[in-house]
């Protein structure tokens, strides 16, 4: 998290942090906390009284592509590696699961070599598919090892699980985890507790990131000088030939919430002409 004066930075993974974080540590008086930690970790900061409470936002096509990527490389420095191909029992979140049974069931039997395999080439459509299956189909929940195994929702896509984890505080998070609930009306109460009033996007973070250090009177910096390199800004432009139709329309269906709410364009129907 980056913290300053009247604002801080709520860094969702693979959205172009790690360049604002090597930005912003040239300051004086602005904090570095650790990567992606959330509100909840630095309580004693009073952040929500911040006038800009600012979160990190892409378009989720990429930021699975990315994500994955970046899994294949970095392996268990990757948490979202580590979550598929390890075999954990969450012993806290069990009593939230209706469930038992079949959490247990998969995480004793599920194939980890079969799970390690999704990223041993970075390069590989076909096991870049294979892995957004397993993280978004949801007779594959129960395999990831993480709290998103226990959310109860269908409809909840792996990312609008992340966008909320980062973005309302911990009680309301928690509603996700509760049965019998109904998805539409779910999120709706969610998106009224977002405690972020604005944000940044991927695409066009050098221009976001401007608007908002002219508008809070903030000097800038050349971007030049900061490295760059540990978030690609633009993946091939070819990057939707990686995705099968299947997924496309996948992604859109689990992650609608944040394709309305940040207007981003789907591209299925693009792509089947």
């Amino acid at each position: 998290m980056i913290i300053g004066k009247n604002f801080f930075i709520n860094e969702m993974p693979k959205t172009g942090t790690s360049f604002l974080r090597n930005y912003f540590k040239t300051y004086k008086g602005i904090v570095i906390t650790n990567h992606h930690d959330t509100v909840e970790h630095n309580k004693e900061k009073k952040l929500l009284n911040k006038k800009y409470r600012i979160g990190t936002i892409r378009s989720p096509y990429t930021w699975y592509l990315s994500f994955w990527k970046w899994s294949c490389l970095k392996k268990k420095d990757s948490p979202l590696y580590s979550d598929l191909t390890s075999r954990r029992i969450k012993i806290r979140r069990l009593k939230f699961d209706s469930k038992l049974f079949n959490y247990l069931f998969n995480q004793i039997t599920k194939n980890t070599d079969e799970l390690e395999n999704l990223f041993i080439d970075v390069n590989s459509k076909k096991n870049f598919n294979k892995f957004l299956q397993i993280l978004l189909n949801h007779k594959y929940r129960n395999y990831i090892s993480s709290d998103f195994s226990f959310t109860q929702n269908k409809e909840l896509g792996y990312m609008t699980h992340f966008f909320f984890y980062q973005n309302v505080v911990r009680k309301y998070y928690e509603k996700f985890f509760l049965p019998n609930q109904k998805f539409s009306k779910l999120i709706k109460k969610m998106d009224a507790k977002i405690f972020t009033n604005y944000y940044f996007k991927t695409e066009r973070l050098e221009k976001d990131l401007k608007l908002f250090l002219k508008k809070n009177k903030i000097r800038l910096k050349q971007f030049k000088d900061f490295d760059k390199n540990s978030t690609k800004m633009n993946l091939d432009k070819n990057y939707k030939n990686f995705f099968s139709q299947k997924n496309l329309e996948l992604i859109e269906k689990k992650e609608n919430y944040l394709f309305q709410k940040f207007k981003y364009k789907k591209i299925s129907n693009i792509n089947k002409k």
